[in-house]
């Protein structure tokens, strides 16, 4: 990419996938499910970082915004979403680190929830919240 793109200004990491929903519980979510959802949520966002900083630092300049869920927090970690929680919880973590990392280069990291968002994956979990109400 650093072949054929002189810059970039902004990269916003909205990826993410909800495979299991709700009713998962991280006594029974299996792992290739949460390497699957890591893949997605967490490595993406991860490859694409180490790949733009570079050229955002050759111009001292650069903002990144890592799309979270509240659902990362670790304030009311619960059960439920484990393999999307885990991935959002590390990419909280993930953005504290790159951040960290280019502090001082004119580059600045942060993480964003943008709450319920009317999407394929946002419609499922508020229909999934609903039976569970009901």
């Amino acid at each position: 990419m650093r072949d054929t793109h002189a810059r970039c200004d902004i990269l916003v990491n909205n990826a993410g996938i909800l495979i299991n929903g709700a009713r998962a519980s991280v006594m029974q979510e299996p792992v290739e499910v949460v390497v699957k959802t890591f893949e997605t949520n967490v490595y993406g966002p991860m490859r694409l970082m180490q790949t733009l900083i570079p050229l955002m630092k050759k111009q001292r300049y650069g903002r990144i915004v890592n799309i979270s869920s509240g659902l990362g927090q670790l304030d009311g970690m619960g059960d439920g979403y484990p393999a999307y929680r885990l991935s959002k919880t590390a990419l909280n973590a993930l953005t504290s680190m790159f951040a960290d990392a280019a502090r001082g280069s004119g580059i600045l990291v942060n993480a964003a929830c943008p709450g319920w968002v009317r999407t394929d994956m946002g419609e499922r979990q508020r229909n999934e919240q609903r039976g569970a109400g009901r």
